[in-house]
């Protein structure tokens, strides 16, 4: 593997047109071949979205800030037209440093890192601040990607209308939920794993924490989202759902502490309309999930909403949920919610108040 810095291609970190043509310049040496790019301590200044490309490797120090200066997002993965399944700009490592979108004072919205149509996609120790309205992660189409001991710090929204906002998105290749580059065939995002990370609030003017930390939004019909597993992180003062899932083969969400956020986990089918048309836009109705795990989770003040949401439509109903070893620490709250459910199996959880159940198929509780 080749190794370089920016600096070799003239970053400095003074200005923005120079630290853009830098970093690209360096960038686009993985064309040649598998290569490492080491970015020293200070602040770059972004004016133009980067593309990365396969095999990089990227590697900040802990003080090194990419800082956006510009309306669009900081890094991507392609350009358009674009790709096709999983076979875009993949085997890429980003570990260290931060990437700043500058929210408190550019007030643009866009995401700071779009990721599509690949495999293997990792993320190490990276903080990501200040974002405007957009997702510090856009992860659209991947097979193989991992967030590990990252920080998701600060999200503003001043319009109000960006409510479904993540932290970090776990979607599929439509133009609506991805339209920095396609094609757009509906290619899902599986083999997930987010891991040891926090999420909250900057503590710089106008931010906030996020409304939701992890999410979806779009799907299509036989489409799934598989082998997602959120495990050990922290999600504090989420103004909505911390965590958002849509209709998914094999979910995990263990080992996290929900701190103050407004509703604890929601898993959702697919209801009849915008998304449960096919790829060639033949509506085929309501769809479900199916084996679903939350298992171990601390959940501290959860203020309005459920703590965890089980919702089907239409007598579809989302199968195999298993809800075990939780603590729930609100007793005067609705702790679980299950609306068309199948087998679910509830059992060994501290504080549990109560469960509202229905149109639920087979209810395994100990309470």
């Amino acid at each position: 593997m080749r190794k370089i810095t920016v600096k070799q291609y003239g970053a400095r970190g003074c200005n923005p047109l120079l630290d853009t043509i830098s970093f690209q310049r360096a960038l686009n040496q993985a064309k040649k071949g598998p290569t490492e790019i080491y970015v020293s301590e200070g602040t770059y200044y972004i004016a133009k979205e980067l593309v990365i490309y396969s095999h990089t490797t990227l590697i900040l120090h802990k003080d090194a800030v990419i800082r956006r200066m510009s309306n669009g997002a900081l890094l991507k993965n392609g350009k358009k037209p674009g790709y096709h399944g999983y076979e875009g700009q993949g085997h890429i490592t980003v570990k260290g440093g931060t990437f700043d979108q500058f929210g408190h004072i550019l007030n643009f919205n866009n995401t700071i890192m779009s990721l599509g149509h690949a495999r293997e996609i990792k993320l190490e120790d990276v903080t990501f601040k200040n974002v405007v309205g957009g997702h510090a992660i856009d992860a659209c189409g991947l097979d193989g990607f991992h967030v590990k001991d990252c920080r998701f710090l600060g999200f503003r929204d001043d319009s109000g209308r960006r409510q479904f906002s993540e932290a970090i998105q776990i979607d599929l290749q439509l133009k609506d939920s991805f339209p920095k580059f396609g094609y757009y065939d509906g290619t899902p995002t599986k083999n997930v794993i987010i891991e040891g990370c926090y999420f909250g609030d900057s503590g710089a003017p106008h931010m906030r924490s996020w409304n939701r930390a992890i999410g979806s939004h779009a799907s299509r019909y036989d489409i799934y989202y598989e082998n997602i597993f959120i495990e050990n992180n922290i999600f504090v003062g989420m103004s909505d759902y911390a965590v958002t899932l849509l209709k998914a083969k094999m979910v995990s969400v263990s080992g996290n502490q929900f701190i103050d956020c407004e509703g604890g986990i929601r898993y959702l089918a697919v209801n009849k309309g915008k998304y449960s048309t096919t790829i060639d836009g033949v509506d085929k109705g309501v769809q479900g999930g199916k084996e679903v795990i939350i298992r171990n989770n601390d959940f501290r003040s959860i203020r309005k909403e459920d703590v965890i949401l089980i919702k089907g439509y239409a007598g579809v109903r989302n199968e195999k949920i298993y809800i075990f070893d939780n603590v729930f620490n609100d007793k005067e709250t609705c702790a679980i919610n299950l609306k068309e459910a199948a087998d679910v199996y509830c059992r060994s959880n501290q504080n549990l108040h109560t469960i509202h159940q229905s149109h639920v198929q087979g209810l395994y509780s100990d309470m």
